[in-house]
């Protein structure tokens, strides 16, 4: 059972083989932004009035850097290749130092963030899944046009959160649709029936 590289776990007895890479990139992408980003808009976001202060105010900062953490690792879970994602990285990075600066910008930041995303959601694109791809830009840009227009005033941004909650399902199955996650979802499934057969 093992040498076909299954696993057994009481823990997690649904967990036949490791997930394949970027389906693990995905996942941490998530589990890295979501403490930031919660402390943020749960403990800060509503207590700093607005303007500077709530703009320059250290958990927002890290917030965006983690946006663009999450950014570096959907790269390569919707691509599936390290080249794209260490360029995806090096554009990340900038983005990242740029978050320490003393003056914070807001509409730079914006513009590097709608970049990051961009450079994360072109491959699905390149692989032909273009469905997806039209799923995905839906959901991106109702997100956007709720964050930049405010069109339901102070809630707009709980729904922008709502909206763009959508995504990481999605996002999932861009990972596991690359020919790269193929085999070891093949794995798991054979895993999944040796269980059985036991």
């Amino acid at each position: 059972y093992e040498k076909f590289g299954c696993i057994r776990s009481t823990m997690f007895p649904s967990l036949h083989a490791l997930p394949p890479l970027p389906v693990l990139a995905a996942t941490a992408g998530f589990i890295l932004h979501t403490p930031f980003s919660f402390m943020y808009h749960w403990k800060y976001a509503h207590r700093l009035p607005p303007g500077l202060a709530r703009i320059e105010h250290w958990s927002r900062r890290l917030d965006h850097v983690f946006m663009h953490v999450i950014c570096t690792c959907m790269s390569y879970a919707t691509s599936g290749s390290w080249n794209y994602f260490l360029a995806c990285a090096m554009l990340n990075a900038d983005c990242i130092y740029r978050q320490f600066l003393p003056e914070v910008r807001p509409r730079r930041n914006l513009i590097r963030i709608g970049l990051s995303v961009i450079a994360y959601t072109m491959p699905i694109l390149w692989w032909g899944n273009i469905i997806l791809f039209v799923k995905i830009s839906v959901i991106l840009l109702i997100s956007a046009w709720l964050f930049a227009s405010y069109p339901i005033g102070g809630w707009s941004h709980s729904a922008f959160h709502v909206a763009i909650a959508m995504l990481p399902p999605l996002l999932m199955i861009a990972a596991c649709n690359l020919s790269s996650s193929r085999a070891q979802i093949q794995t798991a499934a054979m895993c999944a029936v040796l269980q059985e057969k036991m």
